[in-house]
C-alpha cells in the first residue's frame, strides 16, 4: 500500500531531487514536481496530492506564498514551506495562506517527517471535524422540516398528517448529500408472531441509485431469512452497526447485495424506549466513519424516533 502523495515545488532541481528520494525512503508517494508556481498548479489540478511541500523563494512572477495562497483557496490541500530564510514581511504573507508547517534547508530527514506527519494527521481531522459540522447542519435542516411538516394545515390537537415518501426524501437528502452516502433506508421492525417482520418503510439514493423500495425481498422479511440474526439483540440494546462486506460473513451480505451497497451503518431507532426500527446509511465503496460522523448518524436516528413518535401520538 503505497503512502500519502506529496507534490514538490522547488526551483533548484539537486535539491528537489534529493528531497524526492527522502520522501520515497520515508515510504510516501511522490505525486510530481515542479520548479514554478504557475507550473506546480497546472500539475496539482491535474494530480490533486496530499500533501505540498513549497519552497517559499521561488522565481518567477509567483513566489512560494503567492502559490501557496491559491492551491489552499481553489484546492484545500495542505502545504509545508520549505524555507533557508525568511524575513518578517515574507513571514506575515505566509501566516495568510494557513500553512501547516515550516522545514528549514539544509532541512533534517527526521524533522521533515515528523512535520509532514503532522499535517497530513492535522489535516484529516479538520476534514472530519467539517464533514460532521456538514451532516449536523443538514440534520438541523431536517428538523427544520419535520416541524414544517408536522404541522402544516393542522391545529396541534389535531391528528399530525402522515409523512409521505417525498417528505422523508426531504429529510434525508441534506443529510445523505453531507455524508456523501449511496443510499439511506428506513426499516420498521414490527412484532406480530413468532418472529418480528422488517420492512423498508423510506429511501433516498444519489444520483444513480436504483430504487429498492419496493423489492419483495425487502417487506416481512425477517432478521433469520436475512442472514443478519445477530443484528437484533444489538440494535434492541442501542449499539450501531458497522460493516464492510469484504469483512462479514457471506450470509449478513445479503442486504447490502440488495441496495448494491458495499458498507453501511445500521443505527436503531427508538420511540418511547422500544424498537421502531432502525436506518441505514449505506457506501457505494467500503469506507468507515469516524466516531464524530457516527455520533451525527446517531442524533439523526434519534430526531426520526421523536418525529415519528410525535406523528403518531398526535
Amino acid at each position: 500500500m503505497s503512502g500519502p502523495a506529496i507534490f514538490i515545488v522547488e526551483d533548484e532541481a539537486i535539491v528537489a531531487s534529493d528531497i524526492k528520494e527522502t520522501l520515497i525512503s520515508l515510504g510516501y508517494t511522490v505525486a510530481g514536481t515542479a520548479k514554478s508556481g504557475e507550473l506546480a498548479l497546472e500539475k496539482i489540478q491535474q494530480n490533486q496530492p496530499d500533501l505540498v511541500l513549497m519552497d517559499i523563494h521561488l522565481a518567477g512572477e509567483m513566489d512560494g506564498v503567492d502559490t501557496a495562497g491559491k492551491i489552499h483557496a481553489l484546492y484545500g490541500i495542505p502545504v509545508i514551506y520549505l524555507t533557508a530564510y525568511a524575513d518578517k514581511v515574507l513571514l506575515e504573507r505566509a501566516k495568510v495562506t494557513e500553512p501547516y508547517g515550516y522545514v528549514v534547508k539544509p532541512y533534517d530527514e527526521r524533522e521533515l517527517h515528523s512535520v509532514i506527519e503532522m499535517a497530513i494527521y492535522k489535516h484529516r481531522i479538520e476534514r472530519e471535524i467539517k464533514k460532521r459540522d456538514a451532516i449536523l447542519f443538514a440534520v438541523s435542516s431536517a428538523v427544520e422540516w419535520l416541524l414544517r411538516v408536522s404541522r402544516k394545515g393542522a391545529p396541534v390537537s389535531d391528528k399530525v398528517p402522515d409523512f409521505t415518501a417525498s417528505d422523508i426524501r426531504n429529510i434525508l437528502e441534506p443529510i445523505g448529500l453531507a455524508l456523501d452516502a449511496w443510499a439511506i433506508g428506513i426499516f420498521q421492525v414490527r412484532t406480530s408472531g413468532p418472529a418480528p417482520a422488517i420492512s423498508m418503510l423510506y429511501e433516498w439514493g444519489c444520483p444513480g441509485y436504483h430504487s429498492s423500495l419496493f423489492k419483495p425481498e425487502l417487506k416481512q422479511f425477517t432478521f433469520a431469512t436475512m442472514g443478519i440474526s445477530r443484528w437484533e439483540s444489538l440494535l434492541r440494546k442501542g449499539e450501531e452497526i458497522s460493516a464492510v462486506v469484504s469483512a462479514i460473513p457471506p450470509d449478513e451480505q445479503k442486504l447490502f447485495s440488495l441496495l448494491g451497497a458495499k458498507a453501511g451503518v445500521i443505527i436503531p431507532i427508538f420511540i418511547h424506549d422500544n424498537l421502531f426500527g432502525f436506518i441505514g446509511f449505506f457506501d457505494l465503496t467500503e469506507k468507515t466513519h469516524s466516531p464524530d460522523e457516527i455520533e451525527a448518524l446517531r442524533i439523526t436516528a434519534n430526531l426520526l424516533g421523536a418525529a415519528i413518535g410525535y406523528q403518531q401520538s398526535g
